[in-house]
């Protein structure tokens, strides 16, 4: 299984974890809605800027997103 991490871009802050993903990692460009509240009713829309994998932990992804304006 592989962990992703999100990064907001500017930032670095760490802002949301997907443990245990088994689905498409996203790629460069790539829209990613992210769901947060205790029964995921909050969602936000971000794109993708850089992706970075790491040869010595290829199961862990970390992305850097930035947030869609509404």
């Amino acid at each position: 299984m592989t962990q992703i991490s999100f990064y907001e871009n500017n930032s670095g802050l760490c802002i949301k974890q997907w443990p245990n993903w088994s689905g498409v990692v996203p790629s460069v460009d790539d829209l990613v809605v992210i769901h947060y509240g205790d029964e995921n009713e909050h969602a936000e829309s971000y794109r993708v800027r850089l992706r970075v994998i790491d040869g010595t932990r290829p199961d862990y992804i970390k992305l850097f997103i930035e947030r869609l304006q509404d």
